[in-house]
């Protein structure tokens, strides 16, 4: 993983999956049916579940006391409840969590019922386990553990298969299975491009896939798996989650490790009108997931920024993002995005970044706030490192601290195998009080 020297700059950039990175009636569940057939599941749903869901509540009737000494904890019963899949429907009020909730099932929906369902995480153990304690909720994080198989060769734009390098690397792969192809720098500790491709077919050590290649893959790094690299997995991705219409809140977590809402390996996740409030860790974090759109939605952070890595096919419009580190960014790959119209109203060192292989996207008509800086920085609005093929146009950043700021600034990033800056087009951006408006 990276060095000091990658991060100190810009603030703490964290989560479980990937350590020391830069700059990361009560509940129903119902299932497609005829109305009456919902009726009588919901019906014996909620008789099993009543004293569960009464003790939740604090009372059941005129009888029992008002208030508990202690708030129930209503991790097992939510979790019962995604576990079935479906709609899961939460009512306004506060749901106590002491552990991750996992989506484990495709085409499951949390939604609230606004800013007052509130789920609210609270003490978790001083060392955070992954995906079992150290973020409120995920989808399973087994792809994490799978290492990577290598690809033999380069793959250039329009290709539509690639080759394996041994037979045991595609044994199980069949028709349909999805793979994420990802190319890993060791110098940055992490991937730096990355795409998802789905199988077709497999003749020998050659995998073909369902749609030509959209984006070019090097063999230039050496391979170590892990570690550097030119490789793929399959991924048992979850797809189709939607989260609407509740806040987060994470309460008494001593570690700064420590996420809030995670999308993971996951294709066409919907985030949309979700609260999140977080001074410990990432807000809201998502990682090697396809189609995630965030829309309508907060986050309130710490020292840690919301991040949104190694994520292709991504919208993120018309959000609230405040930190004392960068507002929000996008690392490691990220591809294909649309950001727009988002506000950041405060953030340190960096409004927002796009940095180390970002690339084919656009950045428009967001407002990035003032930006505050750290001792002996210099404030940046946007900065575009080591990122290219994006558009950044519309956008109004309002000032930064420190004599030498710079509203925005585009950079290659400079090691033993580059990443370059080309094709950044700024123009038609409104800036208020920087020393630099922009410095490319």
């Amino acid at each position: 993983m990276l060095s000091k020297k990658h991060y100190t700059k810009f603030g703490k950039l964290e989560l479980g999956d990937r350590r020391r990175r830069p700059f990361a009636s009560s509940i129903t569940a119902l299932r497609p049916a005829p109305a009456e057939v919902l009726h009588r599941m919901a019906t014996r749903a909620l008789a099993a579940m009543l004293p569960t869901l009464l003790a939740a509540c604090g009372g059941g009737g005129a009888d029992t006391p008002a208030a508990i000494a202690q708030p129930q904890d209503d991790t097992a019963a939510l979790q019962t409840l995604l576990d079935q899949g479906g709609v899961v429907r939460l009512e306004a009020r506060t749901y106590h969590l002491s552990k991750t909730l996992i989506l484990s099932r495709s085409g499951t929906v949390l939604e609230g019922a606004g800013n007052a369902t509130v789920l609210e995480y609270t003490s978790p153990p001083a060392t955070p386990q992954q995906c079992v304690n150290d973020r409120v909720m995920t989808m399973p994080c087994a792809l994490f553990h799978a290492l990577p198989r290598q690809i033999g060769a380069p793959i250039a734009v329009g290709d539509t298969s690639f080759q394996a390098t041994q037979a045991s690397d595609v044994a199980d792969l069949s028709p349909g299975t999805w793979l994420i192809v990802n190319d890993y720098d060791e110098d940055i500790g992490d991937r730096v491009a990355v795409d998802w491709a789905q199988v077709v077919s497999v003749v020998g050590l050659t995998v073909n896939v369902a749609s030509p290649f959209r984006m070019a893959f090097t063999t230039a790094r050496a391979w170590i798996p892990r570690k550097s690299g030119l490789g793929f997995e399959p991924v048992a991705a979850i797809s189709g989650v939607q989260l609407r219409n509740f806040s987060v809140v994470v309460d008494h977590v001593p570690s700064a490790n420590f996420a809030g809402v995670c999308v993971f390996g996951a294709l066409n996740t919907t985030i949309d009108h979700v609260s999140v409030t977080n001074f410990n860790g990432q807000p809201f974090y998502s990682y090697l997931s396809k189609g995630l759109t965030i829309t309508n939605s907060s986050a309130q952070g710490g020292v840690v920024l919301s991040e949104l890595a190694a994520t292709v096919d991504l919208t993120v419009s018309g959000n609230s993002w405040a930190a004392n580190s960068p507002g929000f960014g996008l690392d490691l790959g990220a591809a294909f995005f649309s950001v727009s119209e988002n506000t950041v109203t405060q953030s340190a060192n960096a409004g927002v970044y796009l940095l180390y292989g970002v690339h084919d996207g656009s950045f428009t008509g967001n407002h990035i706030g003032y930006v505050a800086a750290t001792t002996n920085a210099n404030a940046v609005g946007l900065l575009v490192l080591g990122s290219w093929n994006i558009t950044v146009t519309g956008n109004d950043f309002t000032g930064g601290a420190g004599a030498s700021s710079v509203g925005v600034k585009v950079e290659p990033y400079r090691k033993a195998l580059p990443l370059p800056d080309t094709n950044v087009t700024v123009s038609n951006n409104t800036f208020g009080n920087w020393a630099t408006t922009v410095e490319e």
